[in-house]
């Protein structure tokens, strides 16, 4: 994953009120690579990005590169099921 780029008209507050995009996209990610098997996804952070890869994932301590693995993406994959689908 290299890119979740947001309008900066959103990022500034501007009506309508959008939210849960990038933690939706990056859900689904996780939900794919675990019907594909694939074990671990990665991505890159900025320092702007960076606090929302940490809040969104769960992941302490992510500056430039990251790996999305384990429990972590066993998680992202249960939080797509019950926000998407309403079940765990």
């Amino acid at each position: 994953m290299m890119s979740l780029p947001q309008s900066p008209a959103i990022v500034g507050g501007a009506n309508p009120q959008i939210h849960g995009i990038g933690a939706g996209l990056l859900y689904s990610l996780a939900e794919l690579a675990g019907l594909l098997d694939v074990p671990l996804v990665w991505g890159e952070a900025t320092a702007f990005s960076a606090p929302f890869y940490e809040h969104t994932l769960n992941l302490a301590g992510i500056t430039d590169h990251f790996f999305v693995q384990g429990a972590t993406l066993d998680r992202c994959r249960r939080l797509f099921r019950e926000k998407a689908h309403g079940v765990a």
